[in-house]
């Protein structure tokens, strides 16, 4: 499967950015018009988030230009192993994370899977600092192998959970270092606790409020929104309060409500960019 995706991606690199743009369309018709893969799914999720604010119709258009959105971020991810992702990436009040930065403790990224959010982990290395990013392993051996190969030719750096406490550790050496850790909280999490995204209970990632109170760095939310294909738009928001009481076990209940809460103002902004297959609510 290895040099079958390799294959597959020397012919993608040679594309230009029109090539990219027709073959996302002739996808989307295939898995959303023709094959309606997880469409039921995407409606479903599109219904929870906007209920009666948004219409039958514009959810549905939503739902096909977030898979259009998806099926661009694959082929570029595919493109990167011959073309520069980060070329045409424009920064938008960078300099909120700039001043983050400045004291030297580093910095912590909210992020979500809103536009090409591999290209954005690539562009916060190149453009400010090293970055990395936690992340999971993709599909087989063979082809989470091609899948790093490509994220660090493009400068994305994975956080590898190589054993027990190896995560934590890759994070304080970072953080230690001055650089940023990008945290993606909008995946349902087996086994945690639930709380309000878009006003539904879903599972949630409690680890960044976890280990928040022993690693003070600021927590600046950031997304990146595609303007078109390789080209984007990487902005910064101002970092969050944090709620610091003592109370460990309150504290990481406030806090991780109101990184839902950020993350879905995120994608209120452009949700026509967002991974809408995902089952956040599932049971």
């Amino acid at each position: 499967m290895y040099f079958v995706l390799k294959l597959f991606a020397a012919g993608i690199g040679r594309l230009n950015e029109q090539g990219l743009e027709r073959l996302a369309a002739a996808f989307t018709w295939v898995f959303w018009d023709f094959l309606r893969v997880r469409r039921r799914l995407v409606l479903k999720n599109l219904d929870i988030a906007f209920g009666s604010s948004k219409t039958a119709g514009e959810k549905a258009a939503i739902g096909r230009e977030s898979v259009r959105n998806f099926a661009l971020t694959i082929l570029e991810l595919f493109w990167s192993g011959r073309n520069d992702v980060v070329r045409q990436v424009a920064l938008k009040n960078d300099q909120i994370i700039r001043d983050a930065l400045k004291p030297g403790k580093g910095a912590f990224i909210l992020c979500c899977h809103l536009g090409n959010w591999e290209t954005m982990g690539a562009a916060c290395t190149r453009l400010l600092t090293p970055s990395h990013v936690l992340v999971k392993k993709v599909g087989s051996a063979s082809v989470n192998r091609f899948v790093e190969e490509l994220r660090e030719n493009a400068g994305f750096l994975g956080v590898k959970r190589a054993g027990k406490g190896a995560g934590y550790r890759a994070i304080k050496d970072a953080l230690g270092r001055g650089e940023i850790v990008g945290f993606v909280m909008d995946q349902a999490r087996p086994g945690e606790p639930k709380f309000p995204f878009f006003g539904k209970l879903a599972k949630t990632n409690t680890s960044l409020a976890g280990i928040w109170p022993r690693n003070r760095a600021p927590i600046v939310p950031a997304f990146i929104t595609r303007q078109s294909a390789a080209v984007h738009t990487l902005e910064f928001l101002p970092p969050l309060s944090m709620t610091d009481t003592g109370n460990d076990d309150d504290d990481v209940k406030v806090n991780t409500a109101m990184f839902n809460e950020a993350v879905a103002g995120m994608i209120r902004r452009r949700p026509e960019q967002y991974f809408w297959m995902h089952d956040r609510w599932k049971e």
